[in-house]
């Protein structure tokens, strides 16, 4: 198994071990495909743990704790070959019309040319229907460091509770 896809399975075990309280919560766990510079795609998957924060008049604030596994790219002339994932803590908001919003920060482990040094800044947008959503999502650094290419991926999440 590949070292970041074992730190997804470890925290995809850490989300299962929280006190009862916390687990009402939901997770949503996604797969998907991710592309950066000259459209290079790849597999990605994602798994977040989502308790509610508060609610809005129109939807819910909560709280947005996950981890993306970028899977790495073969035969690219650009240094993508290294899985990467990033582990990362925002916030989502769901209105209860369906659309999804969130932002969060995270840390990076593995480095490629579009994943190239912390902070990683998590940005998402999408639709949610009862418990599947999909999902677009940009992560970078904002040109904090260069490379700055980033990975620009669509998700398929299902939710659970």
């Amino acid at each position: 198994m590949r070292p970041i896809l074992s730190l997804l399975a470890a925290a995809l075990l850490a989300c299962a071990t929280l006190p009862a309280a916390a687990q009402s919560a939901p997770v949503d766990i996604a797969v998907g495909a991710s592309a950066t510079r000259e459209n290079e795609t790849t597999f990605v998957a994602s798994v977040a743990w989502l308790p509610e924060w508060r609610r809005t008049q129109n939807g819910v604030l909560r709280w947005d704790v996950g981890a993306v596994y970028v899977r790495g790219r073969d035969n690219t002339r650009f240094d993508l070959s290294e899985d990467a994932g990033v582990f990362h803590g925002g916030a989502r908001y769901e209105r209860d019309n369906g659309f999804v919003a969130g932002f969060g920060v995270g840390v990076q482990a593995g480095r490629t040319s579009a994943l190239s040094g912390n902070p990683q800044f998590v940005s998402t947008v999408g639709w949610r229907w009862e418990r599947f959503s999909l999902l677009a999502r940009h992560i970078s650094n904002a040109s904090i460091k260069q490379p700055n290419d980033g990975e620009t991926m669509l998700l398929a999440a299902w939710r659970f509770r």
